[in-house]
């Protein structure tokens, strides 16, 4: 790779899968929904416009004025308003900011409109028209990272109101009270995703999760059965997976610890088992919290865009991803699989598809915009 014939040819051919994959998503897009030029204007806003599929048959379109306004029109298979739902274009008095489907319904989150500190929600029946709105009030929050909806509720970076937002911030969970409109919803702790896992009583800002179901509270700790810590391997069961936001230090997660005045201790461990006493957290090291001598949590680490495990991102990160796609799908697996898999599946930025389980090359050119 020393050649700089050699060098122009590989970026010749990483433009031109690139292109040739922009298209391929343009057109799909256009297969997929309705232009939206035939669409009558009453039914949606200027500001910016976005299509669902409804489960079943039909869509729904969401719009936004990006200031106070939010519209929503549940649409036929034809494009047309679907009068069976029994509603014409429902107009909320906010602008959405994230939108993810779960089920029949379809959610909204955006900043509640003339207030300081507080996340409006709602949820949209897409069968019948339904609209129910929670709060979260005294919050400063981070719409653009690991924005979802499960089973276990909905997910977004949330801090208490006037707290930075930092790499280390854990993913937040709250669960949507359908039975009542205007109801202020507080943190949650997740389903545990196996009977090994267990949650502990958090600290008094609440307990928060990553989608991957990993508890934790807002030090960023996964809460399990305490076991006896080796004072030189890891523990050996099986760790969750957990999604940090950015590169993370060791001394930086364990200041993040120190804050919480349990007196628990930060353990690394590389994915051969080797500890890490400072510097980096790289993707597939196993992190340890310890109490009293005794495992607290156990996860292991994805950051996003490291995908060779040094814990930073850099053009050779760049270059596994290429061959990546330069490979036979059934050889893929050899280059990316587990965690670095997970560290290259960057946020979305199609906002009609807010969570994906597959790379695509678009997603060389995020990782290239995280080296620093």
């Amino acid at each position: 790779m020393g050649n700089p014939h050699a060098k122009r040819i590989v970026l010749c051919s990483l433009l031109l899968v690139i292109l040739i994959s922009s298209v391929a998503a343009l057109s799909g897009h256009a297969e997929n929904y309705p232009d939206i030029n035939n669409i009558l204007p009453n039914l949606y806003l200027d500001g910016n416009q976005q299509f669902f599929h409804r489960p079943g048959n039909g869509y729904a379109l969401i719009s936004t004025d990006f200031s106070s306004k939010t519209k929503v029109a549940l649409l036929d298979n034809n494009g047309d308003l679907d009068y069976s739902c029994g509603r014409k274009a429902i107009s909320l008095n906010f602008a959405y900011e994230k939108a993810a489907l779960y089920g029949n319904f379809l959610y909204l989150a955006g900043w509640a409109p003339d207030t300081g500190s507080c996340v409006e929600i709602e949820q949209i029946d897409l069968t019948a028209g339904k609209y129910l709105q929670n709060k979260i009030v005294k919050v400063d929050c981070d719409f653009t990272k690991n924005f979802s909806v499960d089973e276990n509720g909905i997910s977004f970076l949330t801090v208490p109101a006037g707290n930075p937002i930092g790499a280390s911030t854990m993913t937040s969970l709250y669960v949507f009270d359908s039975e009542h409109d205007g109801t202020c919803i507080e943190p949650q702790a997740c389903t545990p995703v196996s009977s090994t896992l267990s949650v502990s009583s958090g600290t008094d800002s609440g307990i928060v999760s990553e989608p991957s179901g990993a508890a934790s509270t807002a030090s960023g700790i996964v809460s399990a059965p305490s076991s006896t810590a080796s004072s030189q391997q890891p523990d050996e069961t099986k760790p969750s997976t957990f999604c940090f936001h950015g590169p993370v230090t060791v001394a930086g997660l364990q200041k993040e610890l120190d804050a919480n005045a349990l007196g628990q201790q930060l353990r690394v461990f590389t994915a051969d088992h080797k500890e890490v006493k400072d510097g980096n957290i790289g993707t597939g090291s196993i992190v340890e919290t310890i109490l009293n001598g005794h495992t607290e949590s156990r996860y292991t680490a994805v950051i996003p865009g490291d995908l060779d495990g040094t814990g930073t991102v850099t053009e050779y990160d760049c270059q596994i991803l290429y061959n990546y796609f330069t490979k036979p799908s059934a050889l893929r697996p050899s280059v990316l699989s587990g965690p670095y898999f997970e560290a290259a599946l960057l946020s979305n930025t199609n906002a009609i598809d807010s969570s994906r389980s597959e790379l695509h090359p678009g997603d060389i050119l995020k990782i290239k915009k995280l080296i620093k």
